[in-house]
């Protein structure tokens, strides 16, 4: 599984199993964006990372935790490193 939508279905399992439509919306992606990292992986950094920014702020990690896992996805960096999400202990990522 892609690092990105490791986050994202992490915070699916955290806030009551959001829909993919409503994640896309609430970071200004198309779904069809959402549904392409999710099926085939990210293939490049994203040119505006503005999306990338507000899934940070809607997961409530830090941005850098998003970039290192689009950083491990596209093949820039080998793994990703532990990290906790907001409320819990270290390396529950």
């Amino acid at each position: 599984m892609s690092e990105l939508v490791g986050i994202i279905d992490g915070y699916k399992d955290r806030h009551g199993q959001p829909s993919d439509a409503s994640i896309a919306r609430a970071i200004g992606v198309p779904a069809q964006t959402l549904d392409s990292w999710r099926n085939r992986g990210i293939k490049a950094a994203p040119r505006n990372n503005e999306p990338l920014r507000k899934l940070a702020r809607l997961t409530g990690l830090d941005y850098s935790i998003v970039a290192t896992a689009v950083a491990v996805d596209i093949g820039l960096m080998d793994e990703m490193p532990a990290y906790s999400w907001p409320g819990e202990e270290r390396g529950t990522g």
